[in-house]
């Protein structure tokens, strides 16, 4: 029996400019194609105000991201049993794309029932340090641009 892999990563503290919907739209499309996903269709769903959801059917397997652009959070789930599709490097880029603070990223073997490890997941957590500084830097020129009160 194939098995596949899925991906999934919790992506925090993301750029503003790279929530934007047209930018994800284009940036799946591309990167579907690049890495052999196969893309079929792709639907978004207007969440509410703040969120909104992408939702890619590729030929065995998908890509799905829910955004919160108030927040700056994105949840992404790649996963396809295809043998030329990368998953894992379609999510990797993706998560280049939107160049978050703070992301976890979780692997799991879908689909094989001979072994047990298959079904507890792997974990990889990575901060960035540089995305740190320089969001602490924003905070702290706003404050020393506030007029003093008298």
């Amino acid at each position: 029996m194939k098995t596949g892999l899925l991906i999934a990563a919790d992506l925090y503290g993301c750029a503003e400019d790279a929530l934007e919907q047209g930018a994800v739209k284009e940036r799946l499309e591309k990167l579907s194609a690049d890495n052999h996903m196969q893309m079929l269709r792709m639907q978004t769903e207007q969440d509410d105000a703040t969120g909104y959801s992408v939702c890619c059917i590729c030929k065995d397997g998908h890509i799905i991201l829910h955004i919160d652009t108030e927040k700056g959070f994105v949840s992404i789930d790649g996963f396809s049993f295809c043998e030329d599709a990368d998953p894992e490097k379609t999510v990797r880029d993706l998560c280049g794309f939107f160049s978050p603070d703070t992301m976890k990223l979780t692997y799991v073997d879908r689909g094989n029932y001979s072994k047990k490890a298959d079904m507890k997941p792997r974990h990889r957590n990575k901060n960035r340090k540089i995305a740190q500084m320089r969001n602490m830097t924003k905070r702290f020129g706003k404050y020393l641009m506030k007029p003093k009160s008298l």
